[in-house]
């Protein structure tokens, strides 16, 4: 039998709620929840799938109007988003500094615009980058990409049922296109994954696939086919959100995971589970949408605060996006708005505001010269490419290494390499003039762990020239390396833990003890849960100390573990309660949450010169 197309459809509610439950916990770091982003995915496939009944049908009858269609997307995207970005936007003209305010400002422009997923791919890093969970209005990318879907699709119907009036004709191009979209996903995610993962035409497929949705609803007959049906969607979903991870393409292969399991519960059209038709589950799958705008900005405003991730944290963050998403749906959402043309206008309108905020630099007004100094401190390039000796010795992989000035041996000094990632070459122009008896060699690579094999690595494009270093240049070399340094940033490996960076330590000292090289490892540094010079900023502006509560306890576990197995060799270095001043000239002693200036870097390298561990391992050479 036919389902009926004006039933309510709890599974769909029921999606949704699982959905944006899925995405939020991934957005609020619960470690369980590391495939989370999934939900977005399934809120992808359910759009495609509701604007294909609605246009589809209207369009067969000949009763769709643009104008009616577009009006309904108003107000039903429009106004909610709009309460949003105004009220952020004027909470934080009070509680953020100018230099991180200002940003949010070109974001939330964006977002209104439905641009913003055009404009993060241009403009930001990766969406799983650790520097866009700064960005108030990250998560708007989706809203765009399915405005643009919303601009888009009626036209290309309109086409089809012109083109090809043989209905299985008229499928088979359908297909064809979300074929495409598909194929061209997996393509650009191989050579843009950023492009892939913002832009509508290598998004269009799951919407697409919603359509295909609609083609095959009522096709699984039976209530025990479409029970079966639903219950597999059900359980590819929830394990896509616990499995998955954003080392993933994506999309690629594997979003066909969540798409596929979202088109079962469709296309199953089975409403009778308790669970789905709890009044839980579906009060929300309805302020879905108004929990997706507000849990982002929630959470990114308690980071900037150093609120962190914890239970209790996390417990917050959930019940004060569920009640803000309530008002939002309930005074916002359901409120009928006359005048679409009144709505139109508001979106530019707002759109200059939020532009003419930042262009004036209007909340500088509430901070003194001196807060707005620290807050913005930014370092030049020459200096920052000196004290890191950047794309010579510290280097996006083998490729743009400069071997020749970087492990070049002086006869007349010792010889001692440097083995790390940036939380190691940051030292370099420190230790080069610190010492300047010793001839440093050296061989950095960002976010790389310094081990002698390569599985310690997670997706690490530059993990070449670890292989290099240990298997080819200290083989060939042994006899004339005085002494080998290793760091690195342990404490931002989650993904292997303390135990995995202790065993690749232990075992590059098990390498180089065969060839008679010494080796110290310098310790994790302090590592902030907001950017330093904010944090300098904030204690200027209050009078009042506050690195401790800023500070990212992990690093400290993870610093007292390493020590605590690897002693007479690990010089400890992490700062728990003595803290740098600023220098003469006002800057912080560190760039951003866990990268020293060189200001930082010469008042570490004169605590390393006083350290017993380092003084034995220069001595016993």
């Amino acid at each position: 039998m036919q389902p009926n197309p004006k039933a309510f459809r709890y599974d769909i509610n029921g999606l949704r709620a699982i959905a944006i439950m899925g995405v939020l916990l991934f957005h609020y770091k619960v470690a369980a929840f590391e495939g989370g982003f999934a939900g977005v995915d399934v809120f992808f496939v359910i759009s495609g799938y509701l604007m294909s009944r609605v246009v589809m049908g209207q369009v067969s009858r000949g009763t769709f109007l643009f104008s009616d269609y577009f009006e309904r997307r108003l107000h039903r995207i429009v106004p909610a988003l709009l309460v949003l970005v105004v009220t952020v936007i004027a909470v934080c003209f009070f509680i953020y500094l100018p230099a991180d305010y200002k940003p949010n400002l070109d974001n939330g422009a964006s977002s209104i615009l439905f641009f913003s997923n055009i404009f993060y791919w241009y403009n930001a890093p990766s969406y799983f980058d650790a520097a866009t969970d700064t960005n108030l209005f990250l998560h708007t990318w989706s809203l765009s990409v399915e405005w643009q879907f919303y601009l888009v699709y009626p036209f290309v119907l309109l086409l089809l049922n012109r083109l090809f009036k043989n209905i299985r004709t008229y499928r088979m191009v359908f297909i064809g296109l979300t074929a495409i979209s598909f194929v061209a996903a997996i393509v650009t995610s191989g050579h843009d994954s950023s492009f892939s993962f913002y832009i509508l035409p290598t998004r269009a497929w799951e919407m697409l696939l919603g359509g295909l949705a609609f083609f095959a609803e009522g096709k699984i007959k039976g209530v025990l086919w479409q029970r079966t049906a639903a219950i597999t969607g059900y359980l590819i979903i929830i394990t896509c959100f616990l499995t998955l991870n954003d080392t993933l393409p994506w999309p690629g292969f594997y979003t066909l995971l969540p798409v596929a399991g979202t088109f079962l519960i469709i296309v199953a059209n089975y409403n009778n589970f308790k669970v789905i038709k709890h009044g839980t589950f579906q009060f929300i799958g309805k302020i879905s949408y108004s929990l997706y705008l507000w849990h982002w900005p929630v959470f990114v405003i308690a980071q900037y605060y150093g609120l962190g991730t914890g239970f209790a944290a996390v417990a917050g963050y959930c019940i004060l996006s569920t009640g803000l998403a309530w008002l939002s749906y309930r005074y916002i959402e359901t409120i009928a708005f006359n005048g679409k043309i009144r709505l139109v206008v508001c979106v530019p309108v707002l759109s200059v505001c939020v532009f003419a905020l930042g262009y004036f630099d209007a909340n500088s007004a509430l901070y003194s010269k001196k807060t707005l100094e620290i807050a913005g401190y930014k370092m030049k390039t020459d200096p920052f490419y000196a004290q890191f000796r950047k794309d010579t010795c510290f280097s996006e992989g083998l490729k743009k290494f400069r071997k020749d000035p970087c492990l070049c041996f002086e006869e007349a000094k010792p010889n001692i390499l440097l083995i790390g990632d940036s939380h190691l070459a940051q030292l370099s122009q420190s230790l080069r003039e610190g010492f300047k008896g010793v001839n440093f060699l050296q061989a950095t690579a960002p976010a790389t762990l310094p081990t002698v094999t390569s599985y310690y690595d997670k997706a690490n494009n530059y993990r070449d020239m670890m292989d290099f270093i240990y298997h080819d240049f200290i083989p060939k070399n042994a006899g004339k390396i005085d002494g080998v340094v290793i760091s690195a940033n342990w404490a931002g490996q989650r993904a292997v833990g303390p135990e995995g960076s202790l065993k690749g330590i232990k075992e590059a000292i098990s390498y180089l003890k065969h060839y008679n090289i010494p080796v110290v490892i310098i310790g994790q540094t302090e590592r902030y849960t907001v950017t330093y010079p904010v944090v300098a900023a904030r204690a200027h502006n209050s009078g009042t100390p506050n690195n401790t509560f800023y500070l990212d306890g992990y690093s400290e576990e993870v610093n007292g573990y390493l020590a605590s197995h690897l002693k007479g060799v690990y010089v400890d270095v992490l700062a728990t309660e003595a803290f740098p001043a600023l220098s003469s000239k006002n800057e912080p002693y560190m760039r951003d949450k866990d990268h020293f200036t060189k200001y930082g870097a010469d008042l570490l390298v004169a605590r390393i010169k006083e350290n017993e561990v380092w003084g034995k391992f220069l001595d016993g050479r």
